[in-house]
């Protein structure tokens, strides 16, 4: 995958995908055209746990969370 096409994948900007693959969170190199190709099961995995933290939030929020007077 392109650094574009994680992006849209992920739903994050350009540069977040080049945060993530300059921390080492997802795996690619260089083509030989110098843009990045992304390992797709890196991606994936990424996006499965953001998912995840994503619905463990969203479980944990109740009505008793809510500000007074909502």
């Amino acid at each position: 995958m392109t650094i574009n096409e994680v992006a849209t994948f992920l739903f994050v900007s350009r540069s977040h995908v080049r945060q993530l693959l300059e921390n080492g969170v997802l795996l690619g190199a260089r083509g030989d055209n110098g843009e990045y190709i992304v390992d797709d099961g890196s991606v994936r995995t990424y996006g499965e746990k953001l998912d995840e933290r994503a619905r463990r939030y969203l479980d944990s929020q109740t009505e008793d969370d809510e500000p007074p007077g909502l």
